[in-house]
């Protein structure tokens, strides 16, 4: 009898607990579900006009989560109070549209991977061993092989491990063997926006073996606002670019003088040219590398990165990508930076797409 009277009463005292843990739980849930964020949400420099204050107001959050810090956010998704609106997805870890008081502005931002652009007919080699990837784009493999060329990143569901009132934080284990590529990968993106309109893009690796790593993401971004490429002005920072055979590098690094490729200095994007080339960006380290303006919306786009490389790519119904990375092939061409990821190794990127007015 003196053990089970103890019981008896350790029993009860766990009903009671659990009844209540179940009405808080329910009164939490109820509470969460009607949060409206209580934090003013982050300013930014790209201001809505006078005529466009009901779309904003739309667009701003209507229900949200909180995170361990007490911050609330609406999930998959980051603003600010002048109506810059950007929501997220697991699979590929991407940007899914891109909203300026309710005028979409971009989409479908995917995370590329393991390595971005192409590789020639799908083959390099890595410590004498040679490697075939997944062909995709034949007869070479684009942006890490995969089922799509869109590459195998892209189509992956990627875990949310954290999101807070300014950041959402993806991840993604890349299996050794995985469509081709040596070492079981760990890889994270962290997406931030600031209070002025920046979006950050950080990119986080570490591999078990040694591997290629050359991340980006394929932002197609209608500056217009709509699918015309009229009224668009472009600089890049790149003196030089790299010239393509059959889609591939030939190997030279040639100047811009003269081509297409031209936009050291700002001037009206050609509508009239196709692109879908690696331009040599100038300098080294985080640096500002590139503007796009239209003047349908007022909005202008600056692009910072620490990556060599900026492909230039036109999709044909308004959207212009300026994708961040290292240079195509870089791993088969002896003359370009290659994109080896050490085992053990930290890998560390960024990349910014910072929204403001023209001023």
């Amino acid at each position: 009898m003196k053990r089970i009277i103890p019981f008896a009463i350790f029993a009860t005292a766990l009903l009671v607990l659990s009844a209540c843990g179940q009405t808080n739980q329910s009164e939490n849930q109820s509470s969460e579900s009607s949060i409206i964020s209580s934090e003013p949400a982050p300013s930014s420099s790209v201001q809505p006009s006078s005529s466009s204050s009901s779309s904003s107001q739309a667009s701003r959050p209507s229900s949200s989560s909180q995170n361990s810090g007490g911050q609330s956010y609406v999930n998959d998704q980051l603003s600010t109070a002048d109506g810059l609106v950007i929501k997220f997805k697991a699979q590929g870890a991407r940007i899914d549209n891109i909203k300026l008081n309710g005028k979409q502005i971009a989409k479908d931002g995917f995370t590329v991977g393991r390595c971005a652009n192409r590789i020639a007919n799908g083959k390099f080699t890595l410590n004498g061993k040679e490697y075939n990837v997944t062909k995709n784009a034949n007869p070479h493999s684009l942006h890490g092989g995969g089922s799509s060329w869109q590459g195998n990143f892209a189509n992956a569901t990627w875990t949310k491990v954290e999101q807070t009132a300014s950041s959402i934080t993806y991840t993604l284990q890349d299996k050794d063997g995985k469509e081709g590529y040596p070492g079981t990968l760990d890889a994270t993106v962290k997406y931030t926006l600031s209070e002025t309109g920046e979006l950050s893009i950080e990119y986080f690796a570490k591999s078990d073996k040694d591997t290629l790593y050359n991340p980006t993401n394929h932002l197609f971004m209608a500056v217009n606002g709509n699918t015309s490429y009229d009224n668009i002005k472009l600089w890049i920072n790149a003196d030089k670019y790299t010239p393509l055979n059959n889609q591939i590098p030939t190997g030279a690094i040639s100047s811009v003088t003269g081509t297409q490729f031209d936009y050291t200095t700002e001037k009206t994007f050609d509508k009239s040219k196709n692109y879908d080339d690696n331009l040599v960006l100038n300098e080294e380290g985080y640096r500002k590398v590139a503007t796009m303006t239209g003047t349908t919306l007022g909005l202008k786009i600056d692009v910072f990165t620490d990556r060599p490389g900026l492909q230039l790519y036109k999709d044909g119904s308004g959207s212009i990508c300026l994708e961040t990375q290292m240079f195509p092939d870089a791993i088969n061409q002896a003359n370009f930076e290659d994109p080896i990821l050490k085992a053990g190794e930290d890998f560390y990127s960024k990349t910014t797409y910072a929204f403001s007015k023209v001023s």
